[in-house]
């Protein structure tokens, strides 16, 4: 194996075990997500890129908007990965190094684009959730599943869109029973507060 085919194998392998590794363990994702953004704001401010991509999206999102940046650990290493693994395909078949590498950062490119816009759809809809479980406040529901002291159940919640299941978890840790009657008191996340409805005096 040539030099220029282990700095590419070396690349898409960097990349890969990152990616492995970051939908594994969130954590590592969203850190990575954290660094990301602060330097897609640097490079805004330096008048690199999209001012908006940089810039205006992830102001944005910080407020619970647009998605991720483009600038994403995620997203980058996703180029790299198929950057590394075209130019080692075409090294392979006898091109030097700088046709190689000109020719890899296209699909690396397009591997980095649809990666994001997968991030954005799927921030979107954990947004869309917690935008819904917040909006429930004082709405009524019964319980599903049992809610235990301190712990989860689930309850059925009236929507707009009808009735919907969620985890639920009882007002000050309170146990409640399945089939009582609830009222939404707030969320801690996707999950929503519950205390029991107060039934009519007879």
């Amino acid at each position: 194996m040539g030099l220029d085919q282990a700095f590419f194998l070396g690349i898409a392998l960097i990349g890969a075990l990152f990616l492995l590794i970051s939908f594994i363990m969130g954590e590592i994702g969203d850190f990575a997500d954290d660094v990301g953004d602060a330097v897609g704001d640097q490079l805004g401010d330096l008048g690199i890129g999209d001012a908006d991509a940089g810039g205006a999206d992830h102001s944005v999102m910080e407020h619970g908007g647009e998605g991720p940046s483009p600038f994403s650990l995620r997203t980058v290493m996703a180029f790299g990965t198929a950057y590394g693994a075209s130019g080692l395909i075409t090294s392979a078949y006898g091109w030097d190094t700088l046709a190689s590498s000109l020719f890899a950062a296209v699909p690396g490119t397009v591997v980095a684009f649809v990666a994001y816009q997968a991030m954005r759809m799927l921030y979107g809809q954990q947004s869309s959730s917690l935008l819904e479980v917040s909006g429930l406040r004082g709405r009524t529901g019964v319980v599903e599943v049992s809610i235990p002291a301190g712990g989860l159940g689930r309850v059925t919640v009236s929507t707009h869109q009808g009735s919907s299941s969620f985890l639920a978890r009882g007002k000050d840790g309170a146990a409640i029973s399945h089939g009582e009657q609830v009222v939404v008191s707030g969320s801690m996340g996707s999950e929503l507060v519950v205390a029991r409805a107060e039934q009519p005096s007879s």
